[in-house]
């Protein structure tokens, strides 16, 4: 897919990311230790509740609670996917391994299927066809919408059927691996104009041994339930637990941009982060919603590299001393509702 250049940033908006990045470039490196120990904790809880939830008593408090917890714990180790896309090659090899064999391979979404995500970020892309991860709300306007979110329903068996289906096919046919990766190889895919470039990632080794590993995965459940050694009840149950996680992920999705990029053209580094969200209020319950500093996601639109465990240090520094005509500031936003209220006033029916 051709890429329009993007536009040239101005004065303004280069002296705002620089001034930005030297308030908070102390914040910058990672600390593995914060993450192995979060990621370890939350899918312990993940797992731990889910087991809960399949041996609960029948309409019990615990059949009630256990599939929401397993769910905002499953939701958030998910989402370090996120952190592993946007951390240099190689810098986090061990913890990405150790990701896609407790997360990415069991839940069907090794982390190559998000090897796309800096596009997301990239100025000739942003908003644009090219763009994977932006909702076209223009050419469609609320039923958009509507349609984006009931995805939700079907998410939970995509992954599934994707390597168990196509894996075998893209291992046999070179045509149709071209095909499987441009058409079906994206994590968060929502906008169906994209095509995943066939580049060096789609014949890397780590892709294959991913992708491999996640069919077999995916045929050892289909034995076991055709032997029954797994019930349909439980998977009825990870279905459930699944589409609540990928709800609440849809509607944090719709809320993480204002999508007012209606020409579909490339935009400046300044205007993309005008067109994203921060949710700095809300205590406790933005964190189940938005984990991993999702909730402030103009600021990570600002400063891509930034890992998730500073977001709220550095947030709080860039209010405190950039000046109050800061573009940064007109990005907060009071809470979610209201968020997704507006930016639905604002689309054609």
């Amino acid at each position: 897919m051709m890429i329009a250049e993007p536009p040239v940033d101005t004065d303004e908006s280069i002296r705002f990311v620089r001034e930005a990045h030297a308030l908070v470039s102390d914040l910058l490196d990672p600390r593995p230790a914060h993450y192995w120990m979060d990621f370890v904790l939350t899918t312990l809880t993940a797992y731990t509740a889910f087991a809960v939830y399949v041996m609960a008593p029948d309409v019990s408090a615990l059949q009630g609670a256990a599939p929401l917890v397993a769910a905002l714990a499953m939701y958030r180790a998910a989402v370090f996917t996120h952190e592993i896309a946007h951390r240099p090659a190689g810098s986090f090899a061990a913890f990405t391994v150790f990701w896609n064999v407790v997360c990415g391979v069991p839940l069907w979404m090794p982390s190559f299927l998000y090897g796309d995500h800096k596009g997301h970020h990239a100025k000739p892309a942003y908003g644009t066809r090219a763009d994977p991860e932006y909702i076209l709300v223009a050419w469609g306007g609320r039923a958009r919408v509507v349609a984006f979110l009931s995805l939700a329903l079907i998410y939970p068996a995509l992954g599934f059927l994707r390597f168990l289906v196509l894996t075998p096919l893209a291992l046999v046919a070179r045509r149709l691996d071209r095909l499987i990766w441009t058409r079906a190889s994206s994590l968060y895919n929502m906008n169906e104009f994209y095509r995943r470039p066939y580049d060096a990632q789609a014949r890397a080794p780590s892709r294959w041994l991913q992708e491999i590993a996640a069919s077999a995965w995916a045929w050892i459940v289909v034995g076991l339930v055709a032997t029954d050694r797994v019930s349909w009840s439980t998977l009825g149950k990870a279905y459930v637990v699944f589409l609540l996680w990928m709800t609440i992920n849809q509607v944090r999705t719709l809320a993480a941009h204002r999508y007012s990029n209606r020409r579909g053209m490339p935009v400046s580094h300044l205007a993309q982060v005008a067109d994203t969200n921060t949710f700095a209020r809300g205590g406790w319950l933005p964190h189940l919603w938005a984990p991993l500093g999702m909730r402030y996601h103009a600021l990570h639109h600002l400063l891509p590299t930034l890992p998730y465990h500073a977001m709220p240090q550095a947030h709080r520094r860039l209010i405190e001393r950039l000046p109050p005509e800061s573009p940064y500031r007109a990005t907060a936003r009071r809470s979610l509702w209201p968020a997704l209220v507006a930016m639905l006033r604002e689309r054609p029916g």
